[in-house]
């Protein structure tokens, strides 16, 4: 083989070999998942950490942060609820222009009552949502949030469990995700942008 040959083939090779970089990305790029106006959640009837009804409405009229844990969590929820609280903090969001909401996947320990000694102390803005078993299960399924008992002995158990917070416009869709220990300005410049 010529020089000039060597020289053409191996161009060639680079050509092709740029191609299938560019081919790859596009496949990526449209196989990145999109949560815009995604539409997830169905009506329900459950309760606050007041005990008084909510249901779906609660989602609507102006935008929602909301996240699914329970509250003999060891870390994830602990921190998400700092984390939800110190965000809005830093944001100046004011009482009253975003919702937050706490729903609890183990509502047989998670009463009204023990969702409110657990949430107040951390924030007066983040609203713990409970109710009967089946319908509070109900409602993180068609949230497709997944969660699972896992016994430690003496009967005793913890939960694996969805981590994101779904990040809802003021029609109760869901416009963006802020995962599990996201980077802070990162996760204000989602609620910023549902806060507009």
């Amino acid at each position: 083989m010529t020089r000039t040959r060597t020289i053409l083939f191996a161009l060639g090779v680079a050509i092709l070999a740029l191609g299938a970089g560019v081919a790859l990305r596009q496949v990526m790029e449209a196989r990145t998942p999109s949560v815009v106006a995604t539409d997830l959640g169905a009506p329900f009837e459950l309760v606050d950490h007041d005990g008084n009804e909510i249901t779906e409405a609660a989602f609507e009229g102006r935008p929602s942060l909301l996240f699914f844990g329970f509250t003999h969590c060891p870390e994830v929820c602990p921190t998400t609820v700092y984390d939800m609280e110190t965000w809005l903090l830093d944001l100046d969001v004011g009482e009253g222009e975003i919702g937050a909401y706490f729903v609890s996947v183990d509502p047989e320990r998670d009463t009204p009552q023990f969702l409110k000694d657990y949430l107040e102390p951390q924030s007066d803005r983040i609203i713990g949502i409970t109710g009967e078993p089946e319908k509070v299960w109900d409602m993180a399924r068609s949230w497709r949030v997944y969660w699972q008992k896992r016994p430690l002995g003496e009967g005793d158990y913890t939960l694996d469990h969805y981590a994101s917070i779904f990040v809802l416009d003021p029609e109760g869709r869901v416009v963006d995700l802020i995962g599990y220990g996201e980077d802070p300005e990162s996760a204000k410049a989602k609620i910023a942008d549902v806060l507009g």
